[in-house]
């Protein structure tokens, strides 16, 4: 009987050293290194997942060097982030003042005023939009105002824009520029459905 219990702990022993030895043996296996090419593997993904993220946030991200020479940083940032937006007639428009700043397509315009690639510069002349529309035949013209009376982190800023022919510029800077073939009808399009919305009267706010 005493032989038979000493007996039992070794075969518990042998079985346990036999699992030990097979786990061992995976675990040591020279093919599961993980050596020098591998790290290499690594980090040439993850540098590739940067750059791809790297030129992802460029292609989606506005370009603003050529707008910010024409435009100015001031109008720019108003741009941005004007909380109160108003659009009212000039030349050769009828139409009463519309608030814009609760308009849910408020951002698109934005978007088209900023990117530079949405101008042709080419077109860039040093006379105003004010002096255009007041020269030339047909034209249907608009002013944008952007302004922050609540934080008042800039001026307001007046942006005139023919729609016939999609020339846009500073109001007060004998400076005008035409918007690109596919712009135009967009812009032309989104400002004539908000020149037909009913309004309350305009509060001008200085």
């Amino acid at each position: 009987m005493s032989a038979q219990s000493d007996d039992v702990p070794s075969n518990v022993d042998n079985s346990a050293d036999l699992s030990r030895d097979r786990h061992a043996d995976k675990y040591n296996d020279p093919r599961a290194k993980f050596g020098a090419k591998g790290w290499m593997a690594l980090a040439a993904i993850a540098i590739g997942a940067m750059i791809f993220t790297y030129f992802s946030v460029a292609a989606r991200r506005t370009r603003l060097v050529e707008t910010t020479r024409f435009w100015g940083p001031e109008t720019i940032t108003a741009i941005q982030l004007g909380d109160h937006v108003m659009l009212l007639p000039q030349e050769g428009s009828d139409f009463e003042a519309v608030e814009l700043t609760a308009f849910p397509g408020l951002g698109h315009l934005r978007k088209a005023l900023l990117h530079e690639d949405h101008y042709e510069w080419s077109t860039e002349q040093s006379s105003s939009v004010g002096q255009f529309c007041a020269n030339e035949q047909d034209t249907q013209c608009v002013r944008l105002e952007f302004s922050d009376p609540s934080l008042n982190r800039f001026e307001t800023a007046r942006i005139d824009i023919e729609l016939n022919r999609g020339i846009v510029g500073p109001a007060d800077q004998p400076q005008r520029v035409a918007v690109n073939d596919r712009v135009r009808p967009a812009l032309q399009h989104q400002i004539g459905l908000l020149m037909r919305v009913k309004q309350k009267r305009y509060d001008r706010r200085e």
